[in-house]
């Protein structure tokens, strides 16, 4: 009722605002109609449309036609697909020739379309590309037909059309926005190379295009796709020079900085995640970026700074952000880190009364409450905080680090067995978590724990001469935790172990693995020590 009070109310005042004449003026009325279709209000603009093809003077022929296509059109994108059907059809059989009649004809394949009846809409596009040939219809119809092929994901029939347009109509309108859909199409068959060429032909042909800031930005996804990683951030750096204010940019800058961050060029990563926190507020990456800039100077050793972004971050995104608990959980770490630990008492156990925590977050965190409870000499309260973890989250890395705490004091007091026990529940929790390497949030912190268990268990073998569960224990190392940093050294200490058992050749392979996989760091100039004594050894032999 409201909407059709508003309408007679807006016609009202329209034959107002162009008086009270027996004849209104039709001109006006039509021109508030496409003003109404070109803002969304694709019922106004029916409906004013029909005033003036019910209204207008019979020296008004022009208007009426104008009337019943712009009609028909308000229909097709009113999603009013019968009414538009009808709409077409009438003006072809009103007015049977003419520009406006192929118009209403391609009106007619676009019912088809947005009705995604294939089999129909394929027809009639293909008669009329064949029928009208070298007219705007039948490039209209081209792209049609392969957004048609594109809707249905039946890609390398779009890629014969979108092809088709490119080479028969160069000068369509459509013809950016076709080698666009050509791209996807390709892209989306993994043709990578194919794709790229059909978004620079965009960029070459068509430099003041719309479509050009997808295609630049498409040449370096597909890149990123195919795993040329260098590639996609030179493009996508070019891009966010280029684009700086686009929709996609905030999610390039993501892309650049993490890439650095992953390469640790440290200070490059930083510059990007602050740009895409403070250019880009708006966007849902941007907590993401401002809580791992506060982690970068958190790792440069200054807590002090890295607390007040720690702050400002859960401050600016509250408690439901991505980033809350994790920013948090540093804040109190960076306490921690200046000898202050009632303030990072205060802080943990503020936060862990707080019901919505990532169960692993609350692990940590109650682990280094308790630490620093042992700091303040409150022993009873830190023995409370970890027996909680081992009764609540007993799979938890926060679990896993009790376990290593408590290996460790087994070991300085000679009960290695113990200490080996402790260590592999640690590296058992730790290898059975699913974190992804990628995950810049938890992951980052604890990701050598597992890898640290592991080691300590495999020199624990050691140091008792158990040289075959050493070996075995040290592997472990290299194949679970792969991404380690404790890889090499734990390469090497297998080849020590074989080589205490009396398998030389086993020990020598051992050590040519990490002269050869790892030739940047000290192991390496120890393995190549020790393969020079290996070969002296079997020289003398």
């Amino acid at each position: 009722m409201y909407i059709m009070k508003r309408t007679v109310f807006f016609i009202l005042l329209l034959f107002v605002s162009y008086g009270y004449s027996d004849q209104p003026d039709t001109a006006g009325i039509f021109n508030s109609g496409m003003q109404q279709y070109q803002k969304g209000n694709y019922d106004e603009a029916v409906k004013l449309f029909d005033i003036v093809i019910s209204s207008a003077a019979k020296n008004e022929k022009g208007i009426v036609q104008k009337a019943y296509l712009a009609q028909a059109d308000a229909l097709l994108d009113g999603l009013k697909l019968d009414e538009a059907y009808k709409g077409y059809s009438r003006f072809i059989e009103k007015y049977p020739k003419g520009n406006d009649t192929l118009a209403a004809r391609l009106g007619i394949g676009l019912v088809y379309y947005k009705k995604n009846n294939y089999a129909k809409a394929r027809e009639y596009l293909v008669g009329l590309i064949k029928k009208y040939s070298g007219t705007k219809i039948a490039d209209d119809a081209q792209f049609w037909l392969g957004m048609l092929h594109f809707k249905n994901k039946n890609y390398k029939k779009a890629i014969i059309s979108f092809t088709a347009l490119a080479s028969n109509y160069s000068k369509s309108d459509f013809a950016p926005e076709g080698l666009l859909r050509l791209g996807d199409s390709y892209y989306n068959l993994k043709k990578y190379p194919f794709a790229r060429e059909s978004y620079r032909k965009i960029i070459r042909k068509y430099p003041d295009a719309k479509q050009c800031e997808f295609a630049l930005y498409n040449i370096g996804r597909s890149y990123d796709t195919e795993g040329a990683v260098q590639d996609a951030i030179t493009i996508y750096t070019q891009y966010a020079d280029r684009y700086p204010f686009s929709t996609l940019s905030a999610e390039v800058v993501y892309k650049i900085a993490n890439h650095y961050y992953k390469n640790k060029q440290i200070e490059k990563a930083k510059n990007y995640y602050k740009q895409l926190f403070t250019d880009f507020s708006d966007s849902e990456l941007a907590e993401e970026a401002h809580f791992i800039y506060a982690k970068i100077v958190y790792e440069s050793g200054d807590n002090m700074e890295a607390l007040n972004l720690f702050n400002e971050c859960a401050q600016a995104y509250g408690s439901s952000g991505k980033c809350y608990f994790y920013s948090l959980f540093y804040a109190g770490n960076c306490f921690m880190n200046m000898g202050d630990y009632k303030n990072a008492v205060k802080i943990f156990e503020e936060t862990l009364r707080n019901e919505e925590i990532n169960p692993e977050v609350a692990a940590s965190m109650r682990y280094n409450c308790g630490i620093a409870y042992e700091n303040l000499r409150q022993i009873i309260k830190a023995e409370k905080m970890f027996n909680e973890i081992l009764y609540r989250l007993p799979k938890s890395l926060g679990a896993a680090k009790i376990y290593i705490k408590r290996g460790t004091i087994f070991e300085c007091n000679g009960d290695i067995m113990a200490a080996i026990e402790n260590y592999e529940l640690a590296s058992t929790i730790s290898k059975n978590k699913d974190i992804k390497r990628d995950d810049l949030l938890f992951n980052s912190i604890e990701g050598e724990l597992g890898a640290e268990a592991q080691k300590r268990a495999a020199d624990c073998y050691f140091s008792i001469k158990k040289y075959k569960e050493a070996a075995r224990e040290y592997l472990k190392v290299v194949y679970l935790f792969s991404d380690s940093a404790l890889v090499p050294e734990a390469q090497f200490m297998a080849g020590c172990a074989v080589e205490a058992s009396g398998l030389l050749e086993e020990a020598k392979s051992n050590y040519e693995i990490v002269k050869n996989k790892y030739p940047e760091t000290e192991w390496s100039k120890k393995a190549k020590e020790k393969i020079e004594l290996l070969n002296n050894k079997v020289g003398r032999k």
